[in-house]
């Protein structure tokens, strides 16, 4: 438990991508808040530095490339370098990395390790290959095969084990975690001044020409492992136009792998395709929305993970449809949000056409997704958790049980 008496602390967040990453944001709000607990923090990306400008909200970190790390040029204001090492995933990029920085940090720092995926699933979903297999294969030939935004079969394991402690988005991704690591789950949250009760914009939809019917927003980027549940989206939207109930999609992404068969017109007729558009614009996105719906089944993919929308969805106070995985499973059907067994195109045009017709459960939902953001998400609660931990394997002895 976070004590008010802390050390202060120096973390160096490592991150697999620039700062228009989705896990970027956790980052950004994370470290923010930490600074509030007397903690300083460096923001580590592998390119593009001036991506930190489209993230919203000043930050109250020290923004670097890997390459400024290993050049030396990491230095907190007291003239040390980091306490901790926090990598955000252990992709080949962050491990390749890591390997090279802990000698020219001091070689001292704790290193925390966290899983926001199964990387397991997604590394073997997007190699086409069995996990297994993967890990029977030649060191040398998963060397040269698995690509630095995947994590490698073995080295990955490797890495975990180093590893001080480790973070996890969501409890079940424990499993991933080496026996007797100490785990916190930190779930992710929303900048509450930019999301918290965001009314519909009706003139925002007007410059857009959006119809005159009821609007879900969906802002997610398309890719392999994702690719049949965005489909099962646009399917839901062409079955509920179809059967009478006026519906249209506006969606912000970017699509890195195809999804639609053909050239995709009989689904994108009922769809407003923004492309990328940088969190800081998101709010606005968001306010466009009557609704919101997350695609999506339970299982390796969906049981591991956190959708990093969700805390934004809950904030603007609209309801949510949700398939009975990550987040759903505390959360409560027809109160918090609208959960279906398997959120595919039948069950979501069915959740959409009944919250549509019923005002009343529109408004509960609402009422009840701005409750649980309120009751439940705060990154200042997540900061506190990592403090917490920090503290815990930076004074062994001082620690208590592993959580798990």
């Amino acid at each position: 438990m976070y004590s008010e008496t802390y050390v202060r602390m120096n973390v160096l967040f490592v991150l697999y991508h620039d700062f228009t990453a989705n896990s970027a944001s956790h980052v950004h709000s994370l470290a923010n808040a930490l600074a509030d607990l007397g903690v300083e923090s460096a923001v580590c990306v592998p390119d593009n530095l001036p991506s930190v400008d489209t993230i919203g909200g000043e930050p109250r970190y020290r923004p670097l490339l890997f390459a400024d790390v290993l050049a030396g040029k990491l230095r907190f204001k007291d003239g040390r370098g980091p306490d901790v090492i926090h990598a955000w995933t252990p992709r080949e990029i962050n491990r390749q990395f890591i390997e090279k920085a802990l000698p020219v940090t001091g070689g001292s720092a704790k290193l925390v390790i966290h899983l926001e995926d199964n990387e397991e699933h997604i590394t073997a979903r997007l190699m086409g290959r069995k996990w297994r297999d993967l890990q029977r294969a030649s060191l040398a030939d998963l060397d040269a095969g698995v690509p630095l935004n995947l994590s490698h079969p073995i080295r990955y394991r490797q890495l975990m084990e180093r590893a001080d402690a480790a973070t996890v988005i969501v409890d079940r991704l424990s499993e991933l975690v080496p026996q007797g690591k100490p785990i916190e789950e930190v779930w992710c949250s929303a900048d509450e001044e930019l999301f918290r009760n965001v009314p519909i914009d009706y003139e925002r939809r007007k410059k857009l020409s959006l119809p005159l019917n009821t609007v879900i927003v969906y802002p997610g980027n398309v890719h392999a492992a994702n690719a049949a549940e965005v489909r099962s989206l646009y399917t839901a939207l062409a079955l509920l136009n179809r059967e009478g109930c006026p519906v249209t999609l506006v969606r912000a992404g970017r699509d890195f792998h195809p999804f639609l068969e053909g050239d995709g017109t009989w689904a994108r007729r009922h769809v407003v395709e923004l492309g990328l558009v940088e969190h800081k614009h998101m709010p606005w996105v968001l306010s466009m929305a009557d609704l919101f719906v997350q695609p999506g089944r339970p299982g390796e993919f969906n049981d591991y993970r956190f959708p990093s929308k969700m805390p934004e969805f809950l904030a603007t106070g609209r309801p949510v449809v949700l398939p009975a995985s990550n987040i759903a499973l505390s959360m409560r059907h027809r109160e918090d949000a609208y959960i279906v067994p398997e959120a595919n195109a039948i069950h979501i045009a069915d959740a959409v056409h009944e919250i549509v017709k019923d005002r009343e459960l529109a408004a509960r939902l609402a009422t009840g997704a701005r409750r649980f953001f309120d009751e439940r998400l705060s990154w200042k609660q997540g900061a506190k958790k990592l403090l917490s931990l920090y503290e815990r394997i930076m004074v062994p002895q001082a620690a208590g049980a592993a959580k798990r």
